[in-house]
Order: C-alpha cells, then structure tokens, then sequence
C-alpha cells in the first residue's frame, strides 16, 4: 500500500482549492461590478426625487435639467474610475493565476489557453475598449440631440462588445473550473503518480 498516494491526493484537493478560489474572487467580482454598473444611475433618479430640501434649494439655480445631468456625469466618472481599476486587478489576477497553473500544477495546456484567452480578453477591455467608451462617453454627454446620435451608437456599439467580453471570460472561467474539478484528467497529479507507478510494475515500500 503507497503511504504516498494519499499525500498526493490531499496536494490535487489543496490545488483544486486554490484555483477554485482565484476563479471564485474572479467571477464573483466580475458579477458584483455588472451589478453595480447596472444600477448606478438609478442612484441619480433617486437623489432627484427625494426632494430634500437642502438639495432643491443648492441646485435651484441650474434647474432640474442640468442638475440631472451634472450628477450622471459624476457618477459615469465614478463608474470609469472602478471599472479601470477593476480591470487592472483582473490583469494582476490573470498573471497570477497563469503563472501558478503554469508552475504550480501539472495543468494542460488547454487549461493555459484558457487561461491564457481570459488575460487577452481583459487586456483588450482596459487598453482598447475602456479608453475609447471612456472618450465616447464625455463627448456623448455634453452634445445636443443630433450630435449626439453617432457618438450614442458609437457607445453601444462598445459597451455591447464590453459585456460580450465579460460574457464570454465569464464562460472561459467556468470551463476552466469544471477542466480543474474534473478527476479524470491526464494532469492530475495523482493520475501522473498512478500512471508511473503502473508503468514500473512495481510499489514503492516504506
């Protein structure tokens, strides 16, 4: 009987852990910021609603109009701010997790593809789409109506290929959650020690 194998087997749990882990910070993040990006500005239809006092009496001088869209315009910033931030901590996170699975496990290389494709996907949201939603978004703003109308479609034209990406990040980290969990892999570590093991007919006695 190999005393070895069940060390080796509690290091595949104690991996699976860490990757689960990674993956789960990862997606829940991404999870929590689409949620917080989708009601962001209701927060600005209830500040003007609330009718507080203070409130009415400071921003009476610009009007309900302009005090609306001062406040969307804080809050877009704001929102410009987390989302660049996040995405930065995504990339950390990506070499991170690409180099642990590189060296620290004995994954495949399907894994770091996907992996690999996760850290490509948000490299291009910070560097290409981020900037330019960025650019389009301030000009969109402050147009009149008609001018406006091509900065607009050029905006969800990338906020839709933004969220596409998150979409399909979001699918490349379920897959590579369910490549990691599955037991029957030519990478598993403990497989690799069975494999060799049959391979020498021969048991390893302490």
């Amino acid at each position: 009987m190999r005393r070895g194998g069940g060390a080796l087997e509690s290091k595949v749990m104690h991996y699976r852990r860490i990757v689960c882990f990674l993956l789960g910070v990862w997606l829940g993040g991404g999870i929590l910021m689409a949620w917080y990006g989708a009601r962001s500005f209701g927060t600005v239809e209830t500040i003007m609603t609330q009718s507080n006092p203070a409130f009415v009496v400071q921003t009476k001088p610009l009007g309900p109009a302009v005090t609306r869209m001062v406040l969307r315009y804080a809050m877009a910033e704001q929102n410009r701010w987390l989302f660049r931030n996040w995405e930065t901590m995504q990339i950390c996170m990506a070499l991170l997790f690409f180099c642990y699975l590189l060296f620290g496990t004995l994954e495949g290389k399907f894994s770091l593809a996907v992996m690999l494709s996760m850290l490509v996907l948000t490299l291009l949201q910070r560097f290409l789409i981020s900037p330019e939603l960025g650019i389009t978004g301030r000009a969109m703003e402050y147009l009149a109506g008609d001018l406006a109308a091509p900065e607009r479609a050029r905006f969800w034209l990338l906020h839709n290929t933004y969220l596409a990406m998150e979409a399909l990040k979001f699918g490349l980290g379920l897959i590579l959650g369910i490549i990691v969990m599955s037991r029957k892999r030519s990478g598993d570590p403990l497989n690799q020690f069975n494999m060799i093991d049959k391979a020498n007919h021969r048991h390893v006695n302490w």
